[in-house]
């Protein structure tokens, strides 16, 4: 019983020191992003948290933005600049409310435009002495001693007297003005100078007149001031206009950031101060702990304090340094921070999208993942997949998606790391495949917690997409068809109006040659009426002589001949005179004396009146009638037979 009572409390005690040290160093443990991450240079200048989680790490050379599973690189051209002439501080660097990022150097000025990761120069830059952007996101520039907001609805006129300005802080709607001389001057909404406040004497104006990193607090302002003789950590009372010194260092002290509880954090040559301005507690911590135990002594160039209170550390050749409050050794309790989901990757075909490259003769991506809201692709290119990260570094496998894809009937999903599928591994890296979608319009939305109880419904990663139609199917085509279709029924329609015009006609022309032949007939017996009534002389006189039986004879073998062979097209006066035991020239004379014809229209009237007999009976088509009349052609044969009878066969 002693043993045992003896080994509890040992235990007990171990226990205790475990949690006790765990909590004592637990901000003192640190994860490390560095090059063998992706980083492009292990000496950090500067760090910056963008509105969508992704973290901003200036290096000597490049820009690297980290969305949570790797790093994107743009090589800064130092070439390509606009002139910051009232500039004479160190790096510091600004997110607008545009998707740009600034990056002031002495006399410099750099701007990026982050969808499309290319570093760019303003192209309505009015060539200022200065630009600032304030807390709100609002952009000021300076040109002389006017002080414009980018909007041009606020104008300050700076006091000559109060040297350079430095920093402009916005706080509801009163703008603060820092200046090198350590001074303050206030204006209000109307752009009317509220007060002016002096920092230090005059006579630490030299020693402090470098640089200025202004924060705001709880009702007042924390200034960070550098110069040739050292630094100096101030405080503003806004309600009592009264300054106050927190810290004072002879050596030149880097960046400043204040966390949500009201915690000062302050980077140093050799580590960083942690302040409490309420209690006046200092602590200096010049050896970071990684979690393997690993011990580093390292400058600290900058710190940025991210939306989950995590802390990011730049340090001098040591990369990134991470820590959070709620990633203890030992703490497994669930947490509930706000993560968002971003959009790092776009697979098409199993390949990842680049933007600006050629996918089948067209550019999907004009910007980067995280900016795409609008994206469209062929009939071919069908099966796509999105790849989400969040920025979760304390539990990454807790992080919890929900999406809803408007080509899938269920609504809602909710996946995370223990969900079948596969769907989000360990890294908190959420993958969704959409394979061999039909051609559409789509809507992908997505969300990310670390508590599936507790959503953001404004949060929304929303993206619209679009899979073209094949050409056969698409809506072009449709009208097309439609218009083929009526073509179609309008020839249709107008070959049948046509038909029965045509068919009109015919019965016309008929009922007209009807009529003429009873005109001609009435007419003959009118004439053999006037013959009978004339005298006996004068139809002598004016009849014409009688045939001979010889030349009845000669007309009806000729005609016999013809029509012997009246279906071969090669039957033509030679022959005919040939069997007649005749000359051409006879036969030609011969003709035309008794029937006033050439032989070649002789042999074509027949041919022509038993070409009408047969049209007359309408046993036979038009081309049967004219190769049995010996024709070469319907064409000729239609052509000789209007000639003849002044109709078309078809109309006779």
């Amino acid at each position: 019983m002693v043993a045992r009572s003896s080994c509890s409390r040992l235990l007990g005690l171990l226990l205790f020191a475990v949690l006790t040290l765990s909590a004592s160093s637990q901000e003192q443990h640190f994860y490390t992003l560095n090059r063998q991450n992706g980083l492009s240079d292990n000496c950090v200048l500067q760090l910056l948290q963008l509105h969508d989680g992704r973290m901003v790490t200036i290096t000597p050379r490049t820009i690297d933005i980290y969305d949570g599973q790797r790093f994107s690189s743009l090589t800064i051209d130092t070439a390509q600049w606009v002139a910051l002439p009232a500039y004479q501080g160190a790096t510091h660097l600004f997110a607008d409310a545009h998707d740009c990022l600034w990056m002031k150097q002495h006399e410099r000025l750099y701007c990026f435009h982050l969808p499309t990761m290319r570093q760019i120069i303003p192209a309505d830059w009015h060539h200022d002495d200065d630009f600032f952007i304030d807390e709100a996101g609002d952009t000021w520039l300076l040109k002389g001693r006017m002080l414009r907001n980018a909007a041009g609805t606020r104008r300050l006129q700076l006091p000559p007297q109060a040297g350079l300005l430095q920093d402009v802080v916005s706080v509801g709607d009163t703008v603060y003005t820092f200046f090198d001389t350590g001074q303050l001057v206030a204006f209000t909404g109307r752009a009317r100078q509220l007060f002016s406040s002096q920092a230090y004497p005059t006579e630490a104006v030299s020693r402090y007149q470098w640089t200025s990193l202004v924060v705001p607090g709880a009702g007042c302002l924390y200034q960070l001031r550098t110069g040739a003789g050292g630094s100096v950590l101030l405080e503003f009372d806004r309600h009592h206009r009264q300054w106050r010194t927190i810290l004072s260092s002879d050596r030149t002290l880097h960046t400043l950031t204040l966390t949500p509880s009201g915690i000062l954090y302050l980077t140093a040559p050799s580590g960083y101060w942690r302040i409490n301005p309420q209690t006046s507690e200092q602590t200096f911590f010049s050896q970071l702990c990684l979690p393997d135990g690993t011990v580093l002594s390292t400058g600290v160039n900058t710190v940025c304090l991210d939306r989950e209170g995590g802390m990011w550390l730049g340090t001098y050749d040591s990369g990134i340094l991470y820590t959070s409050p709620l990633s203890g050794l030992f703490d497994t309790k669930p947490i509930d921070i706000e993560v968002h989901p971003i959009l790092t990757t776009i697979y098409l075909h199993g390949q990842p999208l680049l933007p600006g490259h050629s996918y089948d003769g067209q550019e999907l991506l004009t910007v980067t993942p995280p900016y795409v809201d609008e994206l469209h692709f062929s009939h071919s290119q069908n099966s796509l997949a999105f790849q989400f990260s969040t920025m979760n570094y304390v539990r990454p496998r807790s992080t919890v998606y929900r999406y809803r894809f408007s080509g899938d009937e269920q609504g809602w999903h909710t996946i995370s790391a223990d969900s079948i599928g596969h769907f989000v591994d360990d890294k908190g890296v959420f993958y969704l495949p959409l394979m061999s979608l039909s051609p559409g319009d789509y809507t992908l939305e997505v969300m990310a917690s670390t508590n599936p109880n507790n959503w953001n419904q404004r949060d929304v990663r929303t993206i619209h997409f679009t899979i073209d139609y094949p050409w056969w199917q698409s809506p072009l085509a449709f009208v097309l068809y439609v218009v083929a279709l009526a073509l179609v029924i309008g020839a249709s329609f107008l070959f049948y109006r046509r038909r029965m015009q045509r068919q009109n006609r015919e019965q016309l022309l008929l009922l007209r040659i009807q009529n003429l032949v009873e005109q001609v007939n009435q007419y003959e017996h009118s004439a053999a009426m006037v013959m009978l009534s004339e005298p006996a002389s004068e139809q002598e006189a004016s009849a014409e002589p009688e045939p001979t039986p010889q030349e009845k004879e000669f007309m009806s073998r000729a005609t016999a001949l013809v029509e012997q062979h009246i279906a071969d097209p090669n039957y033509h006066v030679e022959q005919l005179a040939a069997d007649l035991c005749m000359e051409r020239t006879g036969l030609y004379k011969k003709l035309t004396a008794l029937i006033q014809q050439s032989p070649v229209a002789f042999i074509r009237s027949i041919r022509l009146r038993r070409a009408a007999a047969l049209l007359r009976e309408g046993n036979m088509s038009v081309a049967e009638i004219a190769e049995y009349a010996g024709f070469s052609s319907p064409g000729y044969f239609s052509k000789c037979f209007q000639k003849e009878f002044g109709c078309k066969p078809s109309e006779y």
